[in-house]
């Protein structure tokens, strides 16, 4: 369901978050903050919470039936 590059792996472990915790907080019902569109792609970005109860802002890019994961803070 989530595809990660290794920029964005990078940009997620730099604020010491873990994949995992970036795709709970995308699955647990994230509330949309708004959306861009950065050199033609729209991303959206949202407000998480993980399971842990951590809560998160997420950009995301929705690639067809995937969504690549960007920035976790």
């Amino acid at each position: 369901m989530f595809e990660w590059d290794r920029n964005n792996l990078r940009k997620i472990r730099a604020h010491r978050i873990k994949r995992e915790e970036t795709e709970q907080a995308l699955l647990n019902d994230p509330i949309p903050i708004y959306e861009q569109d950065v050199k033609g792609e729209r991303r959206f970005v949202y407000y998480g919470e993980t399971n842990a109860g951590r809560l998160l802002a997420v950009i995301v890019t929705e690639r067809g039936e995937k969504h690549s994961g960007g920035d976790g803070l």
